[in-house]
């Protein structure tokens, strides 16, 4: 009984992860690119890594959409502005071609311990493959099996940034916050 359980469990987090999020909702275009990508798991993974480097002419960090945009408006305005855009192309990609794909929030832990104005972090992706399990992505550096850094702990996992509350960079900005503070009490120097 345990291992069934155990199994459904499984099958509803990969069915999760192939669902859409309010930021990664699968266009015609989207679609289009999608049905022209084949292959194993990570062959596609790979097509759809080159194919998103070619879909953005540029990148250039712009606060006025910095996580304000959803994976189409990206594609329809062919810039990214850092990480995050470029796994929400990756992801919304991905799940359209059958993929499952983990948005995946991580924080620079020098500034959870110390702090300041410039929040660092990075945005990955987890890729479902039934031959590996989960396998970690960098979309913005275009790597496979690329788990972030020890220096990088793990915010939040989602469908997207809108699914975890962070929908520009003052709530980025009060998220961060609002981890870093339990999470200095759990981590003290």
């Amino acid at each position: 009984m345990d291992k069934i359980q155990g199994f459904g469990i499984k099958q509803n987090e990969i069915g999760r992860y192939l669902s859409f999020g309010p930021q990664t909702q699968v266009t015609p275009e989207i679609n289009k690119i999608a049905s022209e990508i084949s292959g194993t798991v990570l062959e596609k993974v790979q097509k759809i890594l080159d194919i998103g480097s070619s879909l953005v002419k540029s990148q250039e960090f712009d606060k006025e959409v910095f996580r304000k945009r959803t994976a189409s408006q990206i594609l329809r305005d062919r810039y990214i502005t850092g990480c995050t855009d470029a796994a929400l192309l990756f992801i919304t990609c991905s799940r359209a071609s059958g993929i499952p794909a983990k948005y995946v929030e991580t924080i620079d832990e020098g500034w959870l311990r110390n702090g300041g104005d410039s929040v660092g972090g990075h945005i990955y992706s987890q890729i479902y493959d039934e031959n590996r399990g989960w396998v970690w992505v960098d979309p913005m550096r275009r790597k496979v099996d690329s788990p972030p850094p020890e220096n990088r702990v793990i915010f939040q996992e989602g469908l997207d940034s809108w699914d975890l509350g962070i929908t520009d960079f003052n709530s980025l900005k009060t998220k961060f916050e609002e981890f870093r503070k339990q999470w200095l009490l759990e981590n003290p120097k």
